[in-house]
C-alpha cells in the first residue's frame, strides 16, 4: 500500500499499520500461547521435554503468524484466520484436558 500525499491518506495509512501491529502483538501472542499449551500437552514424551520443545516451537510459531499478519491483503481475514485459530487450538486444548493429558 502506497503512502498518499495528503494528510488524510497518511493518517489512514498509519492506523492501517497499527491495527496489523496489534494484530500481529496480541492475536500473535495469545495463538501462540495457545499452540504451545497444546503442543506440550499433545507431544508423545515426558512432560518436561514436551514442555521445551513446545516453548522452543514457540518462536517459530510466533514469527509465522507476525509474517503472515502483515503479508495478508485483507485485515478481515487476518482477524478470521486469527479468530479461527483461536476456537480450533481452544477446542483442542479443552478436550485434552477433559481427556486426562498431562499436565
Amino acid at each position: 500500500m502506497a503512502v498518499h500525499p495528503n494528510k488524510e491518506g497518511v493518517h489512514r495509512h498509519r492506523l492501517h499499520v497499527l491495527a496489523r501491529a496489534v494484530a500481529a502483538i496480541i492475536g500473535g501472542y495469545v495463538v501462540t500461547g495457545l499452540a504451545v499449551a497444546c503442543l506440550a500437552r499433545l507431544l508423545p514424551m515426558r512432560a518436561a521435554e514436551a514442555s521445551i520443545a513446545a516453548t522452543l516451537a514457540s518462536f517459530a510459531i510466533y514469527a509465522c503468524i507476525v509474517v503472515t499478519v502483515f503479508s495478508t491483503r485483507s485485515m478481515l481475514r487476518v482477524w478470521i484466520g486469527l479468530g479461527g485459530a483461536l476456537l480450533l487450538l481452544g477446542a483442542i486444548l479443552y478436550l485434552a484436558i477433559l481427556a486426562g493429558g498431562r499436565l
